[in-house]
């Protein structure tokens, strides 16, 4: 399914399912993603590694049992990408739930702003629905506050907090 729509900027946008041939785009935009982390928590974060290392990961990303991934085109070149998966969960202290989880969502540096990220999230709770999820869930580190505003403006609400503390040996 490929959508088409214009970006604030007035471009056609052209969200589609994305093919193993966006391999390359994707690992290169995910190099903006790992240095916008890095940057932020370099102790938690890897650097951007020029994109061979992750190959992998984002090859397994872009398809499979339960999870898909959309990019986002504007003039043929691919200027954003969302990964998504799906899993039913049943816990003694949880309600059963099948829900839909954004785990990578990416949009080129030079493009954000312009209502591609939005699109990017309208298409993946589309997904979401047409795989019968009842919630659409993801993670977003405290660092990306432009990322948290967008998700609160989207209808997102917080859950739960996760937390941490570095240990000192001794």
């Amino acid at each position: 399914m490929a959508e088409a729509a214009a970006d604030k900027a007035g471009e056609e946008l052209v969200i589609r399912v994305a093919a193993p041939a966006d391999l390359a785009a994707v690992c290169a935009l995910a190099e903006d993603l790992a240095a916008l982390h890095h940057a932020a928590w370099p102790t938690v974060f890897a650097p951007a590694s020029g994109g061979a290392r992750d190959a992998a990961y984002w090859r397994d990303s872009l398809d499979g049992p339960d999870r898909t991934a959309y990019v986002a085109e504007t003039d043929g070149a691919v200027v954003g990408f969302i990964t998504l998966g799906v899993v039913s969960e049943a816990h003694t202290l949880f309600q059963p739930l099948r829900h839909a989880r954004v785990n990578s969502v990416c949009v080129a540096a030079g493009m954000r702003g312009r209502g591609i990220g939005r699109a990017l999230m309208a298409q993946a709770e589309h997904w979401a629905l047409t795989q019968g999820a009842s919630e659409l869930r993801l993670v977003v580190w405290d660092f990306n506050r432009a990322a948290l505003q967008l998700y609160e403006e989207l209808g997102y609400e917080m859950r739960s907090h996760s937390l941490a503390k570095v240990l000192a040996p001794g």
